[in-house]
């Protein structure tokens, strides 16, 4: 069960669907959520001619501060009445970007709640993403607009797809996911161009990991579609929405080159264009 939700605010416009999201997560497994405020300090930046003078560098924290404790106190009056613990946390992010400061609190919590993509948040919703997935080693759980999509898909998920691979990435998703898929009416394991062997999918593939989750007592059927040209991220959400469901699990992959940072092509799909909630773990 999820105990401790984490919710960064990452700005005014993508605000609403996390924080109902988290809300109505929690009434339903009794838990705890952390709405996290953070001051992002400017840095001192010298220029050409001169390093940025101390009261200048004073005047502007104090300013950041201003505003975020504004913040915070309007969401606590909006909070102030739902049915589970809310906290709203502040942190400073003083060496770090605002997306790393929030990657620190998600190591205390057991899911960090984002909002999916816009044209207007792309790059910020993007960076708080992207290091909350590789770097926090907790699932991400993006939520499309619509609150009350939010709302239904999170308190009880009625049918969810599962992309399964053999991987490491894939595994941990299944696993951070339980809570939501024992909740769930059906559970579809979608294999996208399965490969059968050894080091693939096996004999019948998803059979394996659609056992383990019956165990569990997840209601699971194994599908296997071919992506008949498509990306994989583009037949995922196809399947997806032709199947009714409302939720997506799937590995979330990245790596680093150096300071860039790289999102898998299936995950970058996801991320972009689903319209129904997707979590992600890695």
């Amino acid at each position: 069960m999820y105990k401790d939700i984490l919710v960064p605010y990452i700005n005014a416009r993508s605000a609403a669907a996390p924080l109902t999201a988290a809300i109505a997560l929690a009434e339903r497994n009794l838990a705890h959520v952390a709405l996290l405020v953070i001051v992002d300090v400017p840095a001192p930046v010298p220029n050409d001619w001169t390093g940025m003078s101390y009261s200048t560098y004073l005047r502007l924290h104090e300013e950041a501060h201003q505003r975020a404790d504004a913040l915070a106190a309007s969401l606590r009056e909006r909070v102030a009445n739902a049915a589970v613990p809310v906290e709203v946390r502040m942190a400073d992010a003083l060496a770090l970007y605002p997306a790393s400061t929030a990657t620190l609190h998600a190591h205390y919590a057991d899911v960090a709640v984002v909002p999916s993509l816009t044209a207007e948040d792309s790059g910020q919703v993007h960076d708080f993403f992207q290091d909350l997935l590789l770097d926090s080693g907790r699932p991400v759980l993006v939520v499309p607009p619509s609150a009350q999509t939010a709302t239904q898909t999170a308190t009880a998920p009625k049918r969810v797809v599962v992309a399964w691979r053999p991987t490491r990435e894939s595994a941990r998703a299944v696993h951070d996911a339980l809570p939501l898929l024992k909740q769930a009416e059906h559970v579809d394991v979608l294999v996208v161009d399965p490969k059968v062997g050894e080091t693939a999918h096996g004999e019948e593939p998803g059979a394996d990991i659609a056992a383990h989750l019956a165990r569990h007592g997840v209601r699971v059927q194994a599908v296997a579609r071919p992506s008949q040209g498509a990306s994989v991220g583009a037949a995922i959400l196809d399947y997806a929405e032709r199947s009714g469901a409302d939720m997506i699990v799937a590995g979330g992959y990245g790596h680093s080159r150096l300071r860039e940072r790289m999102l898998g092509g299936a995950t970058r799909d996801l991320l972009h264009t689903a319209s129904l909630p997707v979590l992600f773990s890695h």
